[in-house]
């Protein structure tokens, strides 16, 4: 379908949707913050003259820091305009430098712009970063990069293990939210349409151009996650919520956190379920498992690979006592000295079996269908850009990482009240040098 050219009302009516959607992003990320107020269309003016010259279209006021920020936003980039955004920045922000306010200005552009705009707002911000140019903005980003720009602010002050259960919650939220957006259907469907908006296209767009590339026309999509506020009170949801066993007993969480089911027009349903990653740091480090040895090590005779070390009796007993020694005592330095030299000689032969266990769930016999994750999506915890990962994709990187404890790719400890118990892994998750999509945002 060609791109037809833009008239007037539609630039009105353009420019009030990415205005409408920036408020809408703002306020459910400002929510459940009292010390966080969002104004919209605040006027300011110089002492003695026009009290309502300046116009600021969104400003977050954080006041217990006494900071305000003031965002304009606009559905395209011209230079002239921009120009005249400069002027009124410079003016606001002396006017409440004056009242004791500090401030920082940001210039939000939609995700789905143009690709001229998005150039010209990168090149915008790579300015105001070097500092070469007069410039009275402290970033030009789009929507989603704001989005994780303002999470980051809000939860900066919290502690640090509830802020990453925060921010967790936030990224499982962010990917949810993306694919019950009907505008991102609407864009993907049309991605010349001119006047729908979005705040999170991108990552919709990256997901799918990655694990559905088949998908032409979109007809129906839906995502459930069990971990966050606003998700669906239904059956899928409360799968997604925890793992239960054949007693009915909790076991835990699935490694499924948002599952994805969409129709195309073929009738084609494609189900992601996908496992949402925000480590700490971009060499970060997260744990991905919990659990009992017993049930380990039942789930890998089960399921053992026909070429492993392991089906020879002996083998499998020498590592089922080793790894039960690991459980009892909790740490390396406790274990008995010949299963440690067991299970460091050993163990790796199963680094991909182990990968697809704890990263996925595959194999895991308390976990059904939309608990065991099929791709797994790592959010940048700096700049907010993402990365899509397939079950390959994962195996082939951490087979060749660096690795760690008995020579797998993970880390292995207890959880904190249940040593002697269960055992909990870590997986690295290192942005720096995974070698697949990462999406530019």
């Amino acid at each position: 379908m060609a791109k037809r050219e833009a008239n007037n009302t539609d630039k009105v009516m353009s420019g009030r949707q990415t205005k409408n959607t920036l408020t809408k992003l703002i306020q459910q990320t400002i929510s459940s913050f009292p010390d966080i107020h969002f104004k919209e269309n605040v006027k300011y003016g110089e002492k003695g003259k026009d009290p309502k010259q300046f116009n600021i279209t969104h400003q977050i006021e954080f006041t217990n820091q006494n900071l305000y920020w003031l965002i304009d936003t606009t559905s395209s980039y011209k230079l002239d305009r921009v120009k005249g955004k400069q002027f009124l920045m410079e003016h606001t922000k002396k006017i409440l430098l004056n009242r004791g306010i500090d401030s920082l200005a940001y210039f939000v552009v939609p995700d789905n712009c143009t690709p001229e705009t998005l150039k010209m707002i990168e090149k915008f911000n790579q300015h105001i970063a070097a500092k070469d140019k007069v410039n009275f903005f402290d970033g030009a980003i789009t929507m989603s990069q704001f989005s994780n720009l303002l999470e980051q602010k809000v939860t900066n002050s919290i502690e640090q293990g509830k802020r990453s259960n925060i921010l967790g919650e936030y990224s499982e939220k962010k990917l949810m939210d993306a694919f019950n957006n009907p505008n991102n259907i609407k864009l993907w469907n049309n991605p010349h349409d001119y006047l729908t908006k979005s705040p999170d296209y991108s990552l919709f767009e990256a997901v799918l151009n990655k694990l559905c590339l088949n998908v032409s026309q979109i007809t129906e999509c839906t995502a459930y996650t069990g971990n966050t506020k606003g998700s669906k009170d239904d059956s899928i949801s409360k799968e997604l919520t925890t793992v239960r066993d054949a007693d009915n007993k909790a076991c835990g969480k699935p490694k499924t956190d948002v599952l994805i089911i969409i129709k195309d027009d073929t009738n084609q349903l494609f189900q992601l379920a996908i496992s949402v990653k925000l480590p700490s740091n971009i060499k970060g480090k997260v744990t991905i498992h919990q659990g009992h040895m017993e049930q380990l090590m039942n789930d890998l005779h089960s399921s053992l690979p026909k070429n492993s070390i392991f089906q020879d009796k002996n083998m499998f007993s020498q590592l089922k006592k080793a790894l039960l020694n690991f459980q009892a005592e909790g740490s390396l330095k406790n274990m008995d000295t010949d299963s440690k030299e067991f299970l460091n000689t050993y163990l790796s032969n199963l680094n991909q079996w182990l990968i697809d266990y704890f990263v996925f769930g595959i194999n895991n016999s308390l976990l059904n269908d939309h608990q065991i994750a099929n791709a797994l999506l790592i959010f940048n915890p700096e700049t907010g850009t993402h990365q899509v990962e397939t079950v390959s994709e994962v195996e082939r990187y951490m087979l060749h990482t660096k690795m760690a404890t008995f020579g797998t790719p993970f880390s292995w400890t207890y959880p904190s009240g249940k040593r002697g118990r269960e055992f909990q892994v870590k997986g690295p998750f290192n942005l720096v040098h995974t070698s697949s999509l990462q999406s530019k945002i």
